[in-house]
């Protein structure tokens, strides 16, 4: 398994990142890439600017379908608390896909 977790880098840097990390997954092995969807914008909580967010659709052309199956395109919400300690919904860009052996 090859992952990233809450990286983002501009400018569609990400698609660039996904298609490297693919490169070291052997066959039969999975790739899961996770990170902060652009929606996370409004809560307050994320600063930056939305080309450093991605959604899961955006890193699916960084894959071969020939030799790739993907298998979670997807976006997870969750609650985290706030910085007075209320509790606020964010959203995670979810892709995870398996090598084609």
């Amino acid at each position: 398994m090859v992952t990233s977790q809450f990286m983002h880098l501009p400018d569609g840097g990400m698609v660039d990142l996904t298609r490297r990390l693919a490169g070291a997954v052997a066959p039969g092995g999975t790739l899961l890439v996770v990170g902060h969807h652009p929606d996370d914008l409004a809560t307050g909580l994320r600063h930056g600017r939305r080309n450093f967010m991605f959604t899961p659709e955006e890193l699916v052309p960084a894959l071969d379908p020939e030799a790739w199956e993907v298998e979670v395109v997807e976006v997870r919400n969750r609650t985290v608390a706030g910085p007075d300690g209320e509790q606020v919904l964010v959203s995670d860009s979810v892709l995870r896909a398996r090598r084609r052996g």
